[in-house]
């Protein structure tokens, strides 16, 4: 079963600069699947790698399963991190490894399971995203979507409880991340592990998670269930979801930084 994450008041800058984001505070519910959109630049894959404790925020909490992580150990770290899985954009396959030594690293690497119990916890994993024959593959070998999918299977192989997707469907074309989007809404059924993906993508937001969560102008705007937020009148959200050209989002960084703002300080942010 899928556990809960949280975050109270979290700010994020790097070396002393401006926030990336500002005082976030959301929770994502256990067994269900979050959706966190956002323009680019608002910071959405620093959130994933702040949230299970890659990076450390400037102030604020971060709770999974209810356990603090701003306040732990490395050691611990690493105890809490064994009940994530992390499918990051290009997969992260080594192109040197098959398929099945890809997916088989995490458990090699991190348990005393023997040879024999690997083959069939990978078989198990390759079966369940649709590719129990191609653990001979190289990633070299394989299309971008196959690669996802290898990914998703080797962010599955721990049993994970809370699984970030750091945008699963860039490079994808819409077929393809339709079927994406089909496969994690059965994981999540079959496994009833949390999911948290990142995403550009509005179909996927519109079709797939039970909660939506959005990113603008260093601040989270909006979070709650998908029908809230893709009705929501807030001029941004309804901008992006709808991929509108009025409305508060800009191509200039100025005008997503606030039309408050001197255009010359915007273009150097």
């Amino acid at each position: 079963m899928g556990v809960g994450a949280e975050v109270t008041g979290l700010t994020k800058s790097f070396n002393g600069g401006q926030p990336v984001w500002s005082d976030v505070s959301f929770a994502v519910p256990s067994g269900d699947i979050t959706v966190l959109l956002g323009p680019s630049g608002t910071g959405k894959s620093v959130f994933l790698k702040t949230l299970i404790g890659l990076l450390r925020p400037d102030r604020g909490k971060v709770f999974i399963a209810e356990q603090e992580l701003t306040a732990m150990t490395a050691k611990e770290l690493y105890a809490i991190r064994q009940r994530c899985g992390v499918l990051f954009q290009d997969g992260a396959l080594f192109g040197s490894m098959n398929l099945y030594d890809n997916i088989a690293f995490p458990l090699r690497e991190h348990t005393r399971k023997s040879e024999s119990e690997i083959k069939r916890i990978v078989g198990e994993r390759l079966d369940l995203v649709g590719m129990k024959d191609d653990g001979d593959k190289l990633p070299g070998e394989i299309s971008g979507g196959m690669r996802k999918r290898a990914g998703l299977a080797r962010a599955l192989v721990m049993n994970p409880e809370l699984i970030l997707c750091d945008e699963p469907d860039s490079g994808l074309d819409p077929v393809r991340t339709a079927f994406l989007g089909k496969l994690i809404s059965e994981l999540n059924a079959e496994t009833g592990a949390t999911f948290l993906i990142v995403t550009h993508d509005i179909n996927t937001a519109r079709t797939l998670p039970d909660h939506i969560g959005m990113l603008y102008r260093r601040e989270l705007i909006a979070f709650g269930p998908r029908q809230q937020i893709l009705d929501s009148p807030d001029p941004a959200v309804h901008q992006f979801l709808t991929a509108g050209l009025e409305g508060p989002i800009g191509m200039a960084e100025e005008k997503d930084a606030g039309e408050h703002q001197p255009q010359a300080q915007g273009a150097a942010e």
